[in-house]
């Protein structure tokens, strides 16, 4: 597909690490290895500051050199020949929100379209257009198929849109990003209470009209989501 980077199987300009290919698989395999995942998040796609760069979904470079993620762990040296390591905001805020949450062990999270679309520009970040939606839903249905017990939540437009293409009837959240971070919390914060609750909707289901509405107004505290 034209402009959009594979970080699974393409190189980037600034990798240092001859194997950055394959590392950026195998931390994919670890971030999707948790043993009884709870939660999916589904976002827009990756970004060129995050994804792009570490292979794990909502992860950047800053990130994992500075905290780590579970089961991906922590960096013992950079992967970019870039001065500063790729820092992206909306990463730090996800897994801070998931491990206040007491959530972070059991949240796998991935992308409306998985791969990162991009401009002119290889380092910039563009919406994903409407044939490489439709590719990346038959990769969304795959992975939701293979979780039947996981509650599956939209963070953002985009991602709700996706799970609706294929019934998947799914909360929706507000995207951290562009002043997003409170909304994103106080969503996240309404579905970790809910399944504290025992309250778990089936991940796969026909989408109802009414039902969907009346959950995204509570995860989303009433407030207009997000584009991505």
């Amino acid at each position: 597909m034209p402009r959009v980077f594979d970080p699974w199987n393409d190189v980037s300009s600034d990798d240092i690490d001859p194997a950055a290919v394959e590392k950026r698989r195998e931390r994919l395999r670890r971030h999707l290895s948790a043993p009884a995942p709870k939660l999916l998040l589904v976002g827009e796609a990756p970004g060129y500051q995050g994804t792009r760069v570490t292979g794990s979904p909502f992860t950047s470079e800053a990130l994992l050199l500075e905290e780590g993620v579970p089961r991906v762990g922590k960096l013992d040296g950079r992967l970019t020949s870039r001065r500063l390591p790729w820092r992206e905001p909306s990463s730090t805020i996800v897994w801070r929100a998931l491990r206040d949450q007491g959530l972070a062990e059991s949240t796998l999270l991935w992308g409306a379209f998985p791969w990162h679309p991009f401009a002119d520009d290889p380092l910039s970040n563009r919406p994903p257009s409407k044939p490489e939606k439709a590719v990346g839903v038959l990769w969304l249905r795959k992975l939701i198929d293979a979780l039947p017990a996981v509650t599956v939540v939209a963070v953002g437009n985009v991602a709700a849109d996706a799970l609706l293409t294929i019934a998947v009837d799914a909360a929706k959240i507000r995207h951290p990003s562009n002043g997003g971070a409170t909304a994103f919390r106080a969503g996240l914060t309404l579905v970790a209470q809910g399944a504290s609750q025992g309250v778990q909707p089936a991940a796969t289901r026909p989408a109802s009209a009414a039902p969907r509405r009346n959950r995204l107004r509570q995860c989303r505290g009433g407030k207009p989501a997000s584009a991505r």
